[in-house]
């Protein structure tokens, strides 16, 4: 709720949406004393992941569940017990959308009316075929024990980046835990 206007606000912006005055830090909800979480046992071999993707959006394995956090700004958690997994599989493809620059070269190289746009049309093209041979996009599909299937977007990495880094980190552990589950990873190196 704003102090300055009154108007009810959600809890993830930081300023009035209607006068952007700032907002007074909203108290979380106490957790409910009927339902406390026991600790985990510990699979031997299975260290827990919790693998930031950025913008506030989460990866986390553990012994108990699967977790991800996906919108963009934050949001509710997806949590998936182990037990309810039947299927895993990582997905990795090139940057196709940036091939959507081409359209422009192919417009700037037969339309364009002088020699500069020509070349700028000329560079776009190369941009997004640069793009799309150097980045990937990453995705989990968890398909769960009554046929449902979710895809989760992991998001985008540079070819040999941290953040490659991190994602292959990331599959690596997954595969453990899977494997200790008996849930099988499929997708590239896996």
């Amino acid at each position: 709720m704003c102090s300055a206007c009154g108007r009810p606000q959600t809890a993830a912006r930081r300023r009035c949406a209607f006068c952007n005055a700032e907002l007074p830090e909203a108290p979380l909800p106490p957790r409910s004393p009927q339902a406390p979480e026991p600790p985990a046992p510990s699979l031997p071999g299975v260290s827990p992941l919790a693998l930031d993707l950025g913008n506030r959006r989460a990866l986390a394995v553990n012994d108990a569940q699967l977790s991800f956090q996906g919108r963009p700004g934050g949001g509710p958690t997806l949590d998936v017990p182990w037990n309810r997994v039947r299927r895993l599989e990582w997905r990795t493809r090139p940057y196709f959308e940036a091939l959507g620059l081409l359209a422009f070269t192919a417009l700037g190289l037969f339309w364009a009316p002088t020699q500069e746009v020509r070349i700028m049309a000329f560079v776009a093209g190369v941009i997004g075929l640069g793009l799309a041979a150097l980045y990937r996009h990453h995705g989990l599909r968890v398909e769960l024990d009554d046929g449902t299937r979710m895809e989760w977007p992991l998001g985008m990495a540079l070819k040999g980046s941290a953040r490659e880094g991190r994602l292959t980190a990331a599959r690596a552990t997954l595969a453990d835990a899977g494997r200790m589950r008996g849930v099988p990873l499929a997708g590239p190196d896996a």
